[in-house]
This record gives structure tokens, sequence and C-alpha cells, in this order.
């Protein structure tokens, strides 16, 4: 999952070797469709913007997003890939996500601003 992530991050390079084209990466990871909770969807890629309280303003950032907590998530600005893995099955959507957001905004992001 890291790898796919810094893939992404590099514009479809991997080790100085072209993966995917970059203009491909470019339009998986720009908005298409917009979604729930200021969420955009691209093509099988999320989207949005986050904000650490530490930050004077939200980062961007896309990734992928699976059941159960599963999250992918690339940071461009911060030349970050981070990929977060749960257990949170049985929840309702919301709720799995939950674990996910308070680790990402009160322990990740602030050591990186």
């Amino acid at each position: 999952m890291l790898k796919l992530g810094q893939i992404v991050l590099a514009g479809g390079n991997w080790s100085g070797r072209r993966l995917v084209p970059g203009e491909w990466v470019e339009r998986a990871t720009t908005a298409v469709v917009a979604i729930d909770r200021g969420r955009s969807y691209g093509y099988h890629w999320y989207m949005g913007d986050v904000a650490a309280p530490t930050a004077s303003q939200p980062f961007h950032w896309v990734g992928g997003i699976g059941w159960g907590g599963q999250r992918l998530f690339v940071f461009p600005a911060l030349d970050l890939v981070l990929a977060m893995n749960c257990g949170n099955y049985r929840k309702p959507g919301p709720e799995q996500g939950r674990v996910n957001g308070v680790v990402l905004t009160e322990v990740v992001l602030p050591s990186f601003v």
C-alpha cells in the first residue's frame, strides 16, 4: 500500500522508472464528483483537505479508503505517504474512520508542521 502511495506522490514513477503515465496519475487524482464530508472522488481515488491543530491552513490529500478503517493518504505538500490499518469492520462507515481522523490530526500531521 505504501508503494502505491509513493508512486502517486512521484507522479507515476518508482525507483527512477516510469510505471504509469504521469497524466494518468493527475487525472485519477483530480476531483470528478463531490461527495460527503467535504471530500471528492476521482478515478478510484478520494481527495479532500484536513487541518491539524498546529497548522495555519489545511493540507490537501488524495488517497484510498477501504472498509474497516483501512486508509492510504498521500499529502503532496508534505511529501508524505501514510498507510493506516484498522479492524473496525462491524462499525458504521463514519465511525470506522474516526480513529484514523484522530491519529492523523492529533499525532501524525502535528509532527510534520
